[in-house]
Order: C-alpha cells, then structure tokens, then sequence
C-alpha cells in the first residue's frame, strides 16, 4: 500500500481520525477533497491511527 505524505491527517476530539486527499490533476479545480473518517472498530481504522501517531512523532 502506498501512503501519500501529502494527505491531511487530523485527529478529531472524539478520537476518529479524518483523512483529506486532496484533489489533484486536470480536473482537480472542479473536485472537492475526498474526505474520510475511520473510527475504533473500523476496519481501517487502527492502519490510519498508526499513520497519524507517525506523523505526529515526526514533528
């Protein structure tokens, strides 16, 4: 799996964390971000935790 450092990464007060793709290419002025919540039990969720807990280390 690919992980672009250029998605926004945030976690919420109630612990979900929020994924913003943002649009790119020809028809990106047009788009709006793709935007994705994961919340504990989610099966996503504990890969996009780890990624922001990454990230937020790095800093």
């Amino acid at each position: 799996m690919i992980v672009a450092e250029n998605w926004n990464l945030m976690r919420r007060e109630d612990g979900a964390v929020l994924v913003r793709v943002p649009s790119t290419g020809a028809f990106a002025a047009g788009l709006p971000d793709a935007v994705f919540t994961f919340r504990a039990g989610d099966p996503q969720y504990q890969f996009w935790h780890d990624e922001w807990k990454r990230r937020e280390d790095a800093e």
